[in-house]
C-alpha cells in the first residue's frame, strides 16, 4: 500500500479488522514518507494529538497491529519513485 493518509489509514484499519495479511504467508506493506500534522487529525482517524510529528506509515502500522496482533505489517518511510527502485523493485511488487 502506498500512502498512510485518509485512505491508507482506513485501508490499514479494515485490513486489520477483517484479517487481511494475518496468515503465515500474508503480509501488508505500507509506505509513506510524510509526517503527521495537526491538520491530518480530523480525517486520518488512526492518528491522535500525541502522534503529531511522527511518521505516518510507522504510526499507522503500529496502531493497526494493536487492533489485530496477528496482522503481519511492515512500514516504510520511502517515497515510491525511480530513486527507490532498488527497494521497490520487480521482486517486491
Amino acid at each position: 500500500m502506498v500512502g498512510s493518509g485518509a485512505l491508507g489509514c482506513e485501508l490499514l484499519k479494515a485490513f486489520a479488522l477483517i484479517g487481511i495479511g494475518c496468515s503465515e504467508q500474508g503480509k501488508v506493506h505500507n509506505t509513506d514518507n510524510d509526517y503527521i500534522e495537526v491538520s491530518n487529525l480530523n480525517r486520518q482517524f488512526l492518528f491522535h494529538p500525541p502522534h503529531v510529528g511522527k511518521s505516518k506509515s510507522q504510526t499507522a502500522c503500529m496502531i493497526a497491529k494493536q487492533m489485530n496482533g496477528e496482522l503481519n505489517v511492515q512500514s516504510y518511510t520511502s517515497l515510491v519513485s525511480s530513486d527507490t527502485e532498488s527497494l521497490f523493485n520487480d521482486k517486491f511488487w
